[in-house]
């Protein structure tokens, strides 16, 4: 558990910090953990990213599959330690800039 604790603080870190860059705001900021939360920007809704995602091979987490109330669908929860490949990045800028 030691040494997984510093790997998680990095890659929540180095996760935060990336999904800033794209243009996602954070929902909550946690301490620890392995998840991170962020809203889309308005006009945006999270299940149509997931769909866009899944058809690249990418598996995104749309907030409502979370929420039985069906109220989370601008948001999306990523797991840190599985955000290393840039296409996730690349695909969230690609979609953000389409909606502009």
């Amino acid at each position: 558990m030691e040494s997984l604790r510093p790997r998680l603080a990095a890659a929540m870190s180095q996760t935060g910090a990336r999904l800033r860059d794209v243009g996602l705001t954070p929902w909550v900021e946690p301490r620890a953990g392995l998840f991170l939360w962020r809203e889309l920007p308005d006009g945006m809704d999270a299940a149509h990213i997931a769909r866009r995602a899944m058809a690249e091979k990418i598996v995104l987490a749309p907030g409502n599959v979370f929420s039985p109330a069906q109220t989370a669908g601008r948001f999306l929860r990523f797991n840190v330690a599985q955000c290393a490949d840039p296409r996730i990045f690349k695909l969230l800028r690609r979609a953000i800039q389409s909606v502009e």
